[in-house]
C-alpha cells in the first residue's frame, strides 16, 4: 500500500515510528522512519513499513509523510484507515485526500475524536517551498481555527447522484457549446434533477447543502421554462413532458409557501427540511 497524509501537529518520529508499529501490528523495529532531505544510505529499505516525512514550512500543516506498506502488514486497512490510526496514536488531525470527488483540493480530516471532516485544501507555491492551507472545513476542527466553517459547494456538486429520467431524454437530444440551447438545456435539465434527487434522498447523499446552491438550481428551471420556446419542435414536446415529470416530484418533495409566485410556481415552494 501507497499513501500520501499530511499530519496538522508536529509529531516525532519516534512517535511516528511507535504510532505505526502499534496500528499496524508489527514490531518497531519493522517500521522505518526518515527525513525526506535527510541522509538516506542509512535507510532500512528492505523494512516492511517505510515512512518518509517531509517538515512543511509554517503554515497549517506540521508534516507531509508518504508511506509505503508491505501487504502483509498492510492487510485490508485502506489510505482512510491509516490516517485514523494515526490521527489517535498521534494526537493530531491527519489528513488523506477524498478520492470519491477527483478533487485535487477534496481531503478529509481523521480527528482524533473519531470524526471525518471534509476539507478544502489549498496548495500554495513559492520559490523556496510549497506549504498548504486548509481553507475550509465542513465542521469545526480546534486544530484548524483558521479555517472558514461550511459546506464545500465543489464536493456538493461534485458528489454522485443518478439523474435518469434526464439521461433518457438527453440520450437523443443533441449536444451543442455552453452558451447554444442544446447546451444549456443539457446543463439545466441535469441540475434540476440532481435537485430533485437530492429532496426525494433527504439531502442525500451527504445530507448537506447550501441556500446559494439551492437558489442556483431554482434559476436553472427558470431557465429551462423560457427554452422551451426556443427547442426545435421535434424535441420540444418531450421536453415538456420530462420536465413535468420531475416537476410533480419536486411537488411532493416540498411544501408550498404563504406569496404565491406570479411566474414560476417552484419559487412559492420550499422544502421542509432546510439543511443550511
Amino acid at each position: 500500500m501507497i499513501a500520501n497524509v499530511f499530519a496538522v501537529g508536529e509529531v516525532e518520529p519516534a512517535d511516528l515510528r511507535a504510532g505505526l508499529a502499534d496500528l499496524l501490528g508489527v514490531a518497531a523495529e519493522a517500521v522505518d522512519v526518515a527525513d525526506r532531505d535527510g541522509d538516506q544510505e542509512t535507510r532500512r529499505w528492505d523494512a516492511p513499513v517505510l515512512c518518509t516525512y517531509r517538515v512543511l514550512p509554517l503554515g497549517d500543516l506540521a508534516l507531509e509523510l508518504d508511506l509505503s506498506v508491505e501487504d502483509r502488514a498492510a492487510g485490508t486497512r485502506t489510505e482512510a484507515d491509516l490516517a485514523h490510526g494515526l490521527a489517535v496514536r498521534t494526537a493530531t488531525p491527519v489528513l488523506y485526500p477524498a478520492q470519491d470527488l477527483g478533487l485535487d483540493s477534496a481531503f478529509w480530516v481523521a480527528v482524533p475524536d473519531g470524526r471525518t471532516v471534509r476539507c478544502r485544501l489549498e496548495t500554495i507555491d513559492s520559490d523556496e517551498d510549497t506549504t498548504y492551507r486548509v481553507d475550509a472545513v465542513e465542521e469545526p476542527v480546534a486544530d484548524l481555527p483558521r479555517a472558514t466553517v461550511e459546506s464545500l459547494p465543489e464536493a456538493l456538486d461534485a458528489e454522485p447522484l443518478e439523474t435518469p429520467v434526464s439521461d433518457a431524454f438527453l440520450s437523443t437530444y443533441p449536444t451543442g457549446t455552453t452558451a447554444s440551447v442544446e447546451g444549456r438545456v443539457h446543463y439545466g435539465l441535469r441540475v434540476w434533477e440532481r435537485l430533485v434527487r437530492r429532496l426525494a434522498a433527504g439531502w442525500g447523499p451527504s445530507g448537506r447543502y447550501r441556500e446559494d446552491l439551492f437558489l442556483r438550481d431554482l434559476q436553472a428551471r427558470d431557465d429551462l421554462a423560457r427554452l422551451l420556446a426556443e427547442v426545435d419542435a421535434g424535441h420540444a414536446e418531450r421536453l415538456r413532458a420530462t420536465l413535468a415529470r420531475l416537476d410533480d416530484e419536486f411537488r411532493d418533495c416540498t411544501e408550498p409557501g404563504d406569496h404565491p409566485a406570479t411566474e414560476h410556481w417552484w419559487r412559492d415552494r420550499s422544502p421542509g427540511n432546510v439543511p443550511w
